[in-house]
């Protein structure tokens, strides 16, 4: 719903996620992914990854995989995530960087009334030691893969946000990329902006608003006088 605006006043927290929205890292993710696969002789699109970007479990690739590519254990894809973060580490990792206007967003937020968090389906391990000391230093509640039981699209990761925000529904707005992390804000009753950096507009279209990229989510924020 791009021409949305119904958004209510009062509004005291943003919650971001992290790949896709702050880090540039969602080629780097697909390409580890797409590596693994092949290791394994599994052939899944690229497409499939970016639009299940953090909610990749085991029973969605395994329907995926009963096209044609063979079957899909819950060890086997336990061992395919283990092996797909090394090759992340090893040779991705170290040349991801951060979105240059997302730094400024939050930098300059910062400054503001608002409180800021993070809700991502990444693993704290996974991330650089540089880019912890940054998100420690300007987020006030972090909510990482290994926090939650159920990750995205089940809305537990940002209700565990808003409980240690000490903040209703209300008066949060989440900032998401791809669809499963739309459907989980959503879910915990989170009016939802989305920005189109890794999928185009119309795969997002169950979000409140949708923005081209981070200049345009602050002009939104100043319209709708967020920020």
């Amino acid at each position: 719903m791009t021409g949305s605006m119904a958004i209510k006043t009062g509004i005291e927290a943003l919650i971001f996620d992290l790949d896709g929205v702050l880090l540039n890292s969602m080629p780097a993710h697909v390409a580890a992914w797409g590596e693994a696969f092949r290791e394994e002789g599994l052939k899944v699109s690229e497409e499939f990854i970016y639009r299940n970007e953090g909610a990749l479990d085991w029973d969605l690739l395994r329907r995926e995989l009963q096209s044609g590519n063979g079957a899909m254990s819950r060890a086997m894809f336990e061992a395919l995530i283990e092996r797909q973060r090394e090759i992340y580490l090893r040779g991705y990792a170290p040349q991801v960087q951060m979105y240059s206007e997302a730094r400024e967003v939050v930098e300059t937020l910062g400054q503001s009334h608002l409180r800021l968090a993070l809700v991502t389906s990444s693993a704290r391990m996974v991330l650089l030691p540089s880019l912890v000391s940054w998100i420690d230093s300007h987020f006030q509640v972090v909510v990482t893969g290994e926090s939650v039981n159920r990750c995205k699209p089940h809305p537990e990761p940002y209700l565990k946000a808003l409980e240690a925000l000490g903040i209703g529904p209300e008066q949060a707005v989440v900032v998401e990329n791809a669809p499963a992390g739309i459907r989980s804000a959503r879910r915990a009753g989170i009016f939802c902006i989305a920005l189109a950096t890794t999928l185009p507009p119309e795969a997002l279209a169950e979000a409140d608003h949708i923005c081209p990229d981070h200049r345009a989510f602050m002009r939104w924020l100043r319209t709708a006088q967020v920020f």
